[in-house]
């Protein structure tokens, strides 16, 4: 189930309060739809850093 909602979190170009109304109109609770929103920010911002990082490995070479 979590799954699913992960899947239909990271569907489209939404703001976090669309994706949060979306995830609870399938009836999801609201606990579990925030997990998944902060779980797909967490990912969005983990990605970042790490290309961040390499950029910066790259540069230093």
């Amino acid at each position: 189930m979590l799954m699913l909602v992960m899947a239909t979190a990271l569907a489209g170009c939404s703001s976090p309060a669309q994706r949060m109304a979306d995830c609870q109109a399938q009836g999801i609770s609201k606990d579990t739809c925030y997990l998944a929103e902060q779980n797909r920010q967490n990912s969005i911002n983990n990605a970042a850093m790490k290309q961040a990082m390499e950029n910066a490995h790259d540069a230093v070479k």
